[in-house]
């Protein structure tokens, strides 16, 4: 086991409601301070061909990125499938695969009752289908 941190952090004032911009959406009910962390929480990868005829799975799915040199993606658990995308976003997301943990942090200051977003880094022509 190569696990370094023995227990995950999740911030006792995130909750799931509806959303102005898609379906669920994450949001606080306290104001966040810039680089409060929000959520840590395991997640596991996938080659992108083994989700092709998944797109409901892919939908809640986020790039490997410079954890790999294959086209992965990575399944968050936790509120990790649930912030949805915006162009100016209020939260990123560092990967941590030594304790194999995606840890989701606040870019700014939000507001209570603000929604949390994150950057998918997709084009702007990309729909999902509902």
């Amino acid at each position: 086991m190569n696990l370094e941190i023995g227990r995950l952090f999740v911030n006792k004032h995130i909750y799931v409601a509806t959303s102005d911009i898609h379906r669920w959406g994450v949001f606080s009910k306290k104001k966040l301070k810039q680089w409060d962390v929000i959520q840590e929480f395991p997640y596991c990868t996938f080659p992108e061909e083994e989700l092709e005829d998944s797109p409901t799975i892919e939908r809640y799915t986020y790039g490997a990125g410079y954890l790999s040199e294959v086209d992965e993606v990575v399944l968050g658990f936790g509120f990790a499938p649930l912030f949805n995308h915006s162009d100016e976003p209020n939260v990123a997301y560092l990967l941590d695969p030594v304790n194999e943990v995606m840890r989701h942090y606040a870019l700014c200051d939000i507001d209570a009752d603000e929604e949390l977003v994150i950057d998918y880094g997709v084009d702007d022509d990309v729909e999902w289908d509902d």
